[in-house]
């Protein structure tokens, strides 16, 4: 049992504990609500005159057709303790001596000079000289209510614990993917390296040849194999428009451009000139020829 006058904890283990009235402060109210989550949301505002200052925690508890609303202060709470010898790290369960109010319905003793007694539903702390009995009783583990507290609980975040969950979860998703794609590169740069070691083995010229040259020879390489790639696909497209009926008169085509000038009966050249078209390239056409120019 948690109080002001308790004695030094010695004995270092964790501990379920019952905070006493003076570690926290309540109010029963009616409230049009079915979840103790709403109530918990709702106890700031209801509490707001009677906590001043502090950094309080809330917690509601369902009593019949009411909620018991509760603010407790968890930093002085924890501080408290320590100073009575026990850390944070072992406190275990904290519970309200309000939630078990009908053990207190006889006197508990807190100390030798006070005790905990339930008058007119409310658990409060009396001196033992005013209360009327010749032996009050102990705290035992049978007081001890269905649901607690965790000191983490108490502590205020952004996030709920299911929220806490499914951002953990799609966390978890997350690095599974990375490692994944991490896995996937990795395969993929050992596939390069090997691909490169390949080639070295091929052309003993390139042994010992710096990242810097190498990319240098891939990328002129890389230039003509293009426009090589862009010569042959010129030649492919104006090579179709060839037939029976044409011909090719000129052919002109250098690193830029191209021209060239096809031959066909008058009757054929509206035909060359659409098919042209759709191949992409650009046609003048003349009463006897088709003349093709523009960009590779």
């Amino acid at each position: 049992m948690v109080h002001r006058d308790m004695s030094h904890i010695t004995r270092v283990k964790r501990y379920d504990l019952m905070l006493t009235p003076q570690f926290y402060i309540f109010k029963k109210e009616s409230l049009p609500v079915s979840y103790q989550h709403q109530a918990v949301r709702l106890a700031p505002a209801i509490l707001d005159e009677l906590t001043g200052a502090g950094n309080y925690s809330y917690a509601a508890i369902k009593e019949d057709d009411d909620w018991v609303l509760i603010a407790y202060d968890m930093a002085k709470i924890e501080s408290f303790l320590e100073e009575k010898g026990l850390p944070k790290n072992l406190i275990n369960k904290l519970y309200f001596a309000q939630q078990a109010k009908e053990h207190f319905s006889h006197p508990v003793s807190v100390d030798e000079r006070n005790a905990l007694v339930t008058v007119d539903d409310t658990v409060v702390m009396l001196p033992k000289s005013i209360v009327d009995v010749e032996e009050c009783g102990i705290l035992t583990g049978a007081f001890r209510p269905e649901k607690g507290i965790a000191p983490s609980q108490s502590r205020r975040s952004w996030v709920n614990p299911k929220q806490a969950a499914t951002i953990s979860a799609l966390l978890c998703t997350l690095a599974i993917g990375y490692t994944v794609e991490g896995v996937r590169h990795h395969n993929a740069i050992a596939s390069v390296e090997q691909r490169i070691k390949n080639i070295k083995q091929r052309y003993p010229q390139l042994e010992g040849k710096s990242t810097m040259v190498l990319n240098s020879l891939y990328e002129s390489n890389h230039k003509i194999d293009s426009l090589q790639r862009k010569i042959r696909d010129r030649l492919k497209e104006i090579s179709g428009l060839t037939s029976k009926a044409s011909k090719i008169d000129t052919l002109k085509i250098d690193i830029n451009h191209y021209e060239a000038s096809i031959t066909a009966d008058k009757q054929h050249i509206a035909e060359l000139k659409a098919y042209a078209k759709s191949q992409g390239l650009k046609a003048i056409d003349t009463n006897s020829s088709l003349k093709l120019q523009g960009v590779l």
